[in-house]
């Protein structure tokens, strides 16, 4: 049984990015699948075979479309935002350097999250933290409603323009050599 202490209330603290990589280089998160979200540990939501499917679709269409002089396809890769938050998306495009060595990234040109398990905190907290980190291209591939939901225009902790793809080609702002067919992906 737990104890509840109705009296007094604790100061909780948030875990910064410095003490979660610290953490993670010591092998604390070995066997998990973590990333840090506004200063706490959140477990990555299990996601199945059509998550999988069309991670290899997008995988391949990026790629293949994204010249190595124009951007680097980052896949499940930490993405410093913030001290408070370094999140794991499925995909993002950074620009072509080699300075990365030393840390994580902090910005990207294009971010994209496959959603299904995860798609409340997807198109919830993750929409806000990359607002507030000044993402222009934002996307949701929401496997529950079989669309893409485009955010850009980032604005504070909001978008200014959100929109939802069910059909038709969608192209990222910076990279339009890049054509995802919404209804070939989701196939």
């Amino acid at each position: 049984m737990a104890v509840q202490d109705t009296t007094h209330s604790p100061s909780i603290r948030p875990l910064y990015r410095r003490e979660y990589e610290a953490l993670a280089q010591q092998g604390f998160f070995a066997d998990e699948d973590v990333e840090l979200l506004d200063g706490r540990i959140v477990v990555v939501a299990g996601e199945g075979s059509d998550h999988a499917a069309v991670t290899r679709r997008l995988t391949r269409i990026l790629i293949e479309a994204i010249p190595a002089d124009q951007g680097e396809v980052g896949v499940g890769n930490p993405l410093g935002l913030s001290d408070l938050s370094e999140p794991q998306p499925d995909f993002m495009v950074i620009e072509p350097r080699s300075g990365y060595r030393a840390a994580h990234p902090t910005t990207a040109t294009l971010v994209i999250e496959v959603a299904h398990a995860s798609r409340r905190t997807d198109l919830g907290l993750k929409a806000v933290l990359y607002a507030a980190a000044g993402i222009p291209d934002y996307w949701v591939v929401d496997l529950t409603r079989d669309e893409i939901v485009v955010h850009g225009q980032p604005a504070g902790t909001s978008f200014a323009s959100v929109t939802r793809h069910r059909d038709g080609v969608v192209r990222p702002l910076h990279h339009p050599g890049v054509a995802v067919d919404v209804r070939d992906l989701l196939r």
